[in-house]
């Protein structure tokens, strides 16, 4: 339980600091980690020994049984495959809100709904997959895939791809930040 509340607080620290500044960058690094994650999971055991050998708040675990009986065993969800998609969910309401106009009240979220239900769908599919095959499943096989794709077909569907994919939320030269960089 300790070790759970410690990488739930440390999922939301990093969500907090961790920021893409593109939907291309984002669309990279789930790219390169989809890529990354099956091979240390299917082609080699190095990450299953870490996950399970190491006693520190680097996954999330919850029991395979809904009696909480530990008799089955646990699930188990790196940080990871939490933060990293997370990362590309909150770029998705950060650009809502800026597509949005910076509103004081409710707006519209597509990208953002979107976004978080592919990674529900993509998490739910992770674990169908491992209860069913009864082994280790790379997260990222299904969340990458999954978040990048609401991203394509949400712009699609809007006729804003192209936007979309152009927009970057890097501050602009002589913005604000620049301002105050130079008092």
């Amino acid at each position: 339980l300790m070790a759970n509340t410690l990488a739930i607080a440390f999922c939301f620290s990093s969500l907090a600091f961790l920021k893409l500044d593109s939907f291309k960058t984002g669309s990279i690094l789930l790219s390169g980690l989809f890529v990354y994650d099956i091979w240390w999971v299917f082609g080699t055991e190095v990450m299953v020994k870490v996950a399970t050998s190491l006693d520190v708040p680097i996954r999330l675990l919850w029991p395979k049984s809904l009696a909480f009986s530990t008799a089955r065993g646990f699930t188990m969800l790196g940080l990871g495959d939490v933060v990293i998609p997370g990362v590309f969910v909150a770029l998705a309401l950060r650009y809502d809100f800026l597509k949005a106009g910076r509103p004081r009240g409710p707006y519209a979220k597509p990208y953002f709904t979107a976004a978080l239900a592919a990674y529900v769908l993509g998490l739910a599919t992770t674990m169908t997959v491992m209860h069913t095959f009864k082994a280790a499943q790379p997260a990222l096989l299904y969340l990458s895939p999954a978040c990048v794709l609401s991203f394509v077909f949400t712009g699609l569907a809007r006729g804003e791809l192209k936007e979309a994919w152009a927009w970057s939320d890097e501050p602009e030269e002589g913005g604000r930040d620049d301002q105050r960089k130079k008092e």
